[in-house]
């Protein structure tokens, strides 16, 4: 009823009360984003991490990022966190959590392959499969699928304006202070390392080639928490 009475003033808002209407009564949420470029991720609430962890593992994701709030609002949380502040108002009477809810990040914004729509695809139906929904597939081969806070994902920042030259493939795990990429400024002949503040998971990076000064430009998952406030904004 309070999904249905909300009101907005512009096409946006309206869209996103709309998916919220369409999305409030369902067990399980999945909104499929991808970044600009980027290895298969996901985000989820922390008390959810071994539905998600599951849900990452069959969609072969090289990291689970899970926080209890993010910051941002986003959509995923505008379905799981109510229940999960219901439980807490509750307590100590037990209530499950009635949504998972999940952003999957799909890679990047240039990883348009058919065999990797197939791959994706099938680890969605495996997951649906596990939840009880669908019938008819087989277990999965077991995948290391690593969970880590999203507090722990670190921005790298670039100094100044200048060319992006990356000296790291993404999907490794680096080191503190291991180069990331090199920043050159055109006009000085400059050159700058942008290194990792943490030691993770190089999971995600800006996909052009020239940064703003300022402009977070790669991401690095650590496995301790680091940040608060806006944890998905850079």
């Amino acid at each position: 009823d309070a999904a249905a009475a909300l009101k907005a003033t512009e096409p946006v808002a309206d869209l996103k009360n709309r998916l919220l209407q369409l999305a409030v009564d369902a067990d399980i949420v999945l909104d499929l984003h991808c970044d600009a470029d980027a290895v298969m991720h996901l985000y989820a609430l922390t008390p959810q991490a071994d539905i998600a962890t599951e849900l990452g593992a069959l969609l072969g994701a090289r990291a689970v990022l899970l926080a209890t709030e993010s910051g941002d609002s986003p959509f995923d949380e505008a379905c799981s966190r109510p229940w999960l502040q219901l439980q807490q108002q509750l307590a100590p009477h037990p209530l499950p959590l009635g949504c998972f809810s999940s952003t999957v990040e799909l890679r990047g914004e240039t990883d348009v392959r058919h065999d990797w729509a197939a791959q994706d695809a099938e680890g969605l139906l495996r997951f649906l499969a596990q939840e009880g929904f669908i019938d008819g597939l087989d277990a999965p081969a077991p995948f290391d699928c690593s969970a880590r806070p999203l507090a722990g994902c670190m921005p790298v920042h670039a100094p100044y304006a200048g060319l992006l030259v990356w000296h790291q493939t993404l999907g490794r795990e680096v080191k503190a202070g291991q180069a990331l990429a090199e920043l050159i400024d055109p006009v000085s002949g400059e050159s700058t390392l942008l290194c990792s503040p943490v030691d993770g998971l190089h999971f995600a990076r800006e996909l052009q080639r020239w940064a703003q000064a300022g402009q977070s430009v790669a991401k690095v998952a650590g496995h301790q928490a680091l940040r608060t406030g806006k944890l998905l904004s850079a």
